[in-house]
């Protein structure tokens, strides 16, 4: 489908693809503008209930208008394809900001469920329960709108429509509410315990009831009660839990009404937080009597101290609010709260572990692949251990040359270095190809929707994921090009020798560029769409929240080249440098703190595990390890 021409849309690439059909981004040749254009799967044009079902999906969501519902523009229906058209959202869904960070923060969660209730109040208003809302179905742009998509089940509160069997249940497991896994009607209801279901997701990393079989997660829906975050996470208060369980509870007489009720909640909570974060939890002590602690004069004194605590903060509320309420996605998850209060020596207070091995070169890259490390070195080899670095075995590759950087392509190991070298390998190690691309020295390689590689004399290739053929691109310097990074499908950031940042949203057809530096710039690393950093030489760091709009210069105490950016979350990121320092933030990048590494040798590159260990290689073969 990609590359034709469909009345006036010419499809550009696939956004996605479900059980009714696949999503194409396309450009409106008319009207000049993307769009995205959801088209149904051919084999279900013979089936009149799900093209029905197809219909009705675009005509409820085009009855909604409205700036949190993702508009829909028409219907095509030809011999080519039958779908409709809607706005083109060029974002992350939340399920994708689940997998990209693990956990979300919790301001930001509660912003981005707050737009949602606000747009399923509208929808209930009009008479619409949507009955799928999930973090797949939620999706935020740069501007950090967030707005819900797929209405592909949504029923009319007021319509006769019926698409579903009597007694069957709609909507996706997980996020499925007890009404719809009894086949009852559905209400507004419905929808708010899907969104209890989605925060309680955000703020966790995972659906509360995940249990192996269906069997398991319908019981769950109907008889469990989810275990209270706040007994997990310091950061979040138990009021967040009880927000949470009001959504979620079994009794519809005793959850919230309506979206008003549940969004109103969470402006409340949202204004408490800068009482409500940090303070210590009852949860974390064991009174001998609680009972003692709930009598009237307790609570009395409860209240004396937060009036006392709301004068005492009421200025610099201010300042927090002034961070809340912003719903840009970077500055959401940007907390400008200073680290310079903690203690470098509360970070790796056991001594570093030296990996033992054979290797003796400069170590450029490491992986993690199906259990199993990779090590690249600047003198050609690679190394693979399937005992998490106890034993290295070397690649007898068919040609050796200087390997620069390595990425993951499903389960295949893509390295490229000096001479247009290109090496993949499988997981255990096989060769599967070894080729040339050019003859420029290949530097730095980024994968996720498409594959680039960028190097010496400014060559940028690209290649589909699917199969291996690269292109060379129009290149915006011809001076070497060390690193290169992709946001999202046609957005890409490389950076150069002249100290110059290049930024594409079309592929690489044009280029806007920014003179950072005097000095070369070597490694690039973005948070999300909007929040990144890019390092190089004389400990040049600087950072945007703009989506490189605009780049401001970030202090960190060093003089060294900063090899290596990484961020485990949209909090925690470390950086390694040509001295052997290691530096760690926890807010995002804005301040960064030095801690020991074990090492005054270069360190190149960081790999951190599922299961906590960080890994640090550099020169001279070298390669350190500890918990964080």
């Amino acid at each position: 489908m990609v590359g034709k021409k469909i009345l006036n849309y010419q499809i550009v690439s696939l956004l996605g693809e479900g059980g009714m059909g696949s999503v194409y981004k396309a450009f409106d040749l008319q009207l000049e503008r993307y769009v995205a254009i959801k088209i149904i799967n051919p084999k279900l044009l013979k089936d009149p209930v799900s093209i029905e079902r197809f219909r009705f999906e675009a005509i409820n969501q085009a009855k909604l208008n409205h700036p949190n519902i993702v508009t829909v523009y028409g219907f095509i229906e030809n011999r080519d394809a039958t779908g409709f058209v809607m706005e083109y959202v060029d974002g992350l869904t939340v399920s994708q900001l689940i997998e990209n960070y693990g956990r979300l923060d919790l301001i930001y969660s509660l912003r981005v469920i707050q737009q949602v209730l606000i747009a399923v109040e509208y929808a209930h208003a009009m008479g619409f329960v949507h009955r799928d809302l999930k973090p797949s179905n939620i999706i935020i742009d740069q501007k950090g709108i967030v707005k819900i998509m797929d209405f592909g089940i949504s029923k009319s509160l007021s319509g006769n429509q019926n698409l579903t069997r009597i007694g069957a249940n709609v909507g996706t497991i997980h996020y499925m509410s007890p009404e719809q896994i009894k086949g009852a009607e559905p209400s507004p209801k419905t929808d708010i315990y899907s969104i209890g279901i989605t925060l309680y997701e955000m703020l966790s990393g995972s659906p509360p009831f995940n249990y192996k079989s269906d069997y398991e997660i319908y019981e769950a829906h109907l008889k469990m009660i989810p275990p209270k975050l706040s007994l997990s996470y310091n950061e979040i208060p138990e009021e967040a839990d009880e927000l949470i369980l009001s959504a979620l509870n079994k009794s519809t007489k005793k959850n919230f009404l309506n979206a008003y009720e549940f969004r109103s909640s969470i402006e409340q909570l949202i204004f408490n937080l800068p009482l409500l974060v940090g303070r210590p939890s009852v949860n974390q002590f064991n009174y001998k009597n609680i009972s003692e602690h709930k009598n009237r004069s307790s609570n009395l004194i409860v209240g004396f101290v937060v009036v006392l605590t709301l004068i005492i903060v009421g200025a610099s509320y201010y300042l927090v609010d002034k961070f809340i309420v912003k719903e840009n996605l970077s500055t959401l998850s940007d907390d400008k709260t200073k680290i310079n209060y903690l203690d470098p020596n509360n970070y790796f207070p056991e001594l570093w572990e030296e990996m033992k091995s054979s290797i003796s070169s400069n170590i450029t890259s490491i992986s993690n692949l199906n259990s199993n490390l990779f090590l690249t070195s600047a003198n050609g080899d690679i190394y693979i251990s399937n005992s998490f670095g106890q034993s290295w075995n070397r690649i007898n590759l068919n040609k050796r040359t200087e390997i620069n950087d390595s990425e993951i392509l499903n389960d295949n190991l893509l390295s490229v270095g000096n001479s247009g070298s290109l090496i993949i390998l499988d997981s255990k190690g096989r060769i599967i190809s070894q080729q040339r691309l050019t003859d420029e020295n290949l530097l730095a390689i980024s994968i996720k929707n498409k594959i680039y590689v960028c190097g010496s004399g400014g060559i940028i290739l690209r290649s589909n994921k699917d199969k291996l053929i690269f292109q060379k691109l129009n290149s915006p310097s011809s001076s070497t090009l060390f690193d290169i990074f992709q946001l999202n499908d046609g957005t890409f950031f490389t950076c150069s020798w002249d100290g110059m940042i290049y930024k594409t949203t079309d592929d690489g057809i044009t280029f806007t560029k920014t003179r950072l530096s005097n000095s070369y710039l070597k490694h690039l690393f973005f948070i999300n769409d909007f929040l990144g950093l890019v390092g190089g030489s004389d400990g040049n760091l600087f950072r945007t929240t703009d989506s490189g709009e605009t780049w401001n210069k970030v202090d960190i105490e060093t003089k060294a080249t900063i090899n290596d950016i990484i961020f485990v979350n949209q909090k925690t990121g470390y950086i390694v440098t040509s001295d052997g320092a290691l530096f760690i933030s926890e807010n995002s990048g804005s301040d960064w703190i030095k801690v020991k590494s074990g090492t005054n040798i270069s360190l190149n590159k960081i790999l951190i595990l599922n299961n906590g260990t960080i890994i640090l290689v550099g020169n001279n073969g070298t390669i350190l390890k500890n918990k964080i």
